[in-house]
């Protein structure tokens, strides 16, 4: 029986899902989050909510090294990293050798992990197209043969440049404890696998091959997914909260529900205002400047944003001091660096683009247009997004530009954005705000996703259309280079190009990492990627 909407989401039937999920007599740990889960495919992540359910149910071969803080919260060191399904390797010029730890077995199918499940993860890397395979090549693994299996507890990869020649990339090492760089059962998922999808994508987007610490128990789609630990876990042991529940909000009162202790974390789905009123209750509420950069797209092929003047008129409009007091009451910066703030090529040259409502009219002017009008996406999975869409087009308004507001459900967002991008469907155009993260502080991995010309293995968030053969080239040559001067060189040359176009990546507040939990939690983990970890959260003793 379909039940309507608003019933759905209410806080009635959030109470009753919550209290029929976990073990009898234990409540599990609930984890608000905005929108569903599009895959489970390490090798085909499609959005956050992706990411982060991949960080907790499957393991790599080494996990990001975390120092606590006084304030009781784990800080994620950008670099260094321990073992974690690797007991230890050896790092000789562009070749690591991994040895594995002996004695762990994939969950439920028993299956013990060698060197061979390790290759065949990182071979659907290189075989599918999408996030993974991006990943892999910012690490400098393109193909297949780079990875071999030495014998059952030794792997051997060897990492090259673009054009193949063995490299010591910079980053091999640390991108290795990203979630893309899963090991899966490859037993269990050769099983799936057909002639139509020979790496049995389809059914790995809907089901898991994992070491752990946690399994899918329940979900219900478009309403939650509960994680139960994985029993007996190989690493002797079990997390504080045996059950979590993600539960999607919807349009409930996520306050509410905080306030009322039906939801223990939260880190999505609440404004600035929200934030302070929690803070104000007594629940802790955590700040991190973890790279979660707020960025504006246009699409430079369509009217009105093929002439950069206009393009760069609206980055002259855009209220950054209004936007971070006003929808995000003071968490977050103005970001003007391309990349990371902390990214060592970084050369600031977004500074220029500060508010100035006469400079843009002045550009328009000499555009040839004095008003003019586009539509405005955004996700609504973020309520503070409307805040700041609406803000953003108020300022517009001043200086004559009307921006046609298009609050869309993520999922569907994502969707359209795809097929805009890999010229499914040529009708979206307009300006896109969105909030990305690059978990590097290393231009390759932005300048690989939204810069570079779309092409199998470029380009997989170049939703603005964004072209330059000298971009293209530089990062093409560079991007895994081991000539740190020329490699400095090379992106300072692509900053100073994608700002004077101002279409594309366009950074405009770095909105960091903002959760509120249970005043009975502690644990809660900041990183560069910047998801929820659930095995380091507990209860308060």
């Amino acid at each position: 029986m379909l039940m309507p909407r608003r019933l759905l989401f209410g806080c009635a039937a959030m109470l009753a899902a919550l209290a029929s999920a976990g073990t009898a007599g234990a409540k599990p740990l609930v984890h608000a989050i905005p929108a569903d889960i599009a895959s489970l495919d390490p090798a085909d992540i499609r959005g956050q909510q992706d990411q982060e359910i991949g960080t907790n149910v499957y393991e790599r071969l080494v996990r990001m090294k975390f120092n606590p803080k006084p304030d009781g919260t784990l800080m994620a060191d950008p670099v260094e990293v321990v073992p974690e399904l690797a007991e230890s390797w050896t790092v000789d010029g562009p070749v690591i050798t991994f040895k594995l730890k002996p004695g762990i077995n994939f969950y439920p199918t028993g299956n013990p992990m060698t060197s061979e499940d390790v290759r065949y993860s990182f071979e659907r890397l290189t075989r599918i197209a999408g996030n993974g395979r991006n990943q892999a090549g910012i690490a400098g693994l393109f193909k297949a043969e780079q990875v071999e299996a030495v014998d059952p507890l030794t792997v051997r990869i060897t990492f090259t440049d673009g054009d193949g020649k063995p490299t010591a990339v910079p980053v091999a090492l640390t991108s290795m404890k990203f979630q893309q760089f899963a090991v899966i059962d490859s037993v269990e998922v050769k099983k799936h696998v057909t002639a139509e999808d020979p790496w049995a994508n389809e059914w790995l987007k809907k089901n898991l091959a994992t070491t752990g610490p946690y399994y899918i128990a329940n979900r219900t789609l478009g309403q939650q997914l509960e994680l139960k630990a994985v029993p007996n876990h190989w690493s002797g042991k079990q997390p504080a909260f045996e059950d979590v529940v993600l539960r999607i909000i919807g349009n409930a009162d996520l306050v509410s529900l905080i306030k009322g202790g039906v939801v223990d974390y939260a880190a999505e789905g609440l404004t600035g205002r929200q934030y302070d009123a929690l803070a104000a209750a007594g629940f802790p509420v955590l700040h991190g400047e973890t790279p979660s950069i707020l960025r504006l797209h246009m699409a430079m092929d369509k009217e009105p944003f093929t002439d950069p003047k206009v393009r760069q008129a609206v980055l002259y409009a855009i209220p950054h001091d209004r936007i971070l007091k006003t929808a995000l009451s003071g968490r977050g910066k103005r970001q003007i660096c391309l990349y990371n703030a902390e990214d060592w090529t970084c050369t600031n040259n977004y500074e220029k683009y500060k508010a100035d409502l006469n400079k843009a009219k002045e550009l328009l002017k000499e555009a040839g247009k004095t008003s003019l009008s586009f539509d405005f996406w955004y996700s609504t999975a973020l309520p503070y997004n409307s805040d700041i869409a609406i803000i953003i087009a108020d300022s517009l308004k001043q200086v004559g530009i009307t921006a046609n507001l298009k609050p869309t459900p993520a999922l569907q967002l994502l969707d359209a954005v795809r097929a805009r991008i890999n010229g499914v469907d040529q009708n979206m155009s307009g300006m896109l705000l969105n909030e990305g993260v690059i978990w590097l502080n290393d231009p390759s991995t932005l300048t690989n996703l939204g810069l570079v010309t779309k092409t199998p293995t470029a380009g997989f968030t170049n939703w603005a259309r964004f072209s330059d053969p000298q971009v293209d080239e530089l990062h093409l040559k560079y991007r895994n280079s081991s000539d740190k001067d020329a490699r400095l060189a090379a992106y300072k040359t692509i900053q100073e190009n994608v700002a004077s176009s101002a279409s594309t990546l366009n950074p405009a507040i770095l909105v960091g990492r903002t959760i509120v939990v249970s005043p009975k939690i502690t644990g809660v983990t900041f990183s560069q990627d910047p998801y929820a970890r659930y095995i380091y959260l507990r209860p308060k003793q």
